[in-house]
């Protein structure tokens, strides 16, 4: 299910906030506003609606969530300027974004294992010094590579290099229509 509008409305405030025109704190206000019913990015796992959702959405909130020191308020200017490598990334989202497109790539929750612990993995952890932890984090490192190598990652979000390619060619952006903006 793709939910254009909503699609529209977090590459509308990702565009922001990568460029430094709104803060981190403005950011997530406008997404708890537009996108992600009352939710923070990191938090909207959660939520019932992410159940039924568009599956770019949540994909897309936990790569929004890892741009910014969500302990400040800030923007990304200065020293907490994005990556050229960064940049491109997010171009590529919110031309995915922009699109009528089903994101086709499997869920992969990338979170660090000791947030979803429960408590016997934290005792355990403790208990084996950290190596339960360890051996869990090498886990995901493992499977992250497995799906990495599902398709063209270096077109992501988007799933076949065709589709990244055709939309290139009619890219909503610099093209006259100001329906996109």
């Amino acid at each position: 299910m793709v939910d254009r509008h909503r699609r529209k409305k977090l590459a509308f405030h990702l565009r922001h906030l990568s460029i430094g025109l709104i803060s981190n704190d403005d950011f997530e206000e406008y997404l708890a506003d537009d996108v992600t019913h009352g939710w923070l990015p990191e938090q909207y796992y959660r939520a019932k609606e992410a159940k039924f959702d568009d599956p770019i959405i949540e994909p897309m909130l936990i790569l929004c969530w890892g741009l910014y020191d969500d302990t400040r308020n800030h923007k990304l200017t200065g020293t907490a300027k994005l990556s050229e490598q960064s940049l491109e990334i997010i171009t590529r989202c919110i031309l995915f974004l922009q699109t009528e497109r089903e994101y086709e790539w499997p869920y992969f929750d990338t979170s660090n294992p000791l947030v979803k612990f429960s408590l016997a993995e934290l005792i355990l952890s403790i208990f084996t010094l950290g190596q339960y932890y360890r051996d869990k984090k090498k886990e995901l490192e493992q499977a992250y590579l497995e799906f990495q190598n599902l398709g063209n990652f270096d077109i992501w979000p988007f799933y076949k290099t065709e589709d990244y390619y055709n939309t290139l060619q009619r890219q909503p952006f610099l093209n006259g229509n100001s329906e996109n903006v």
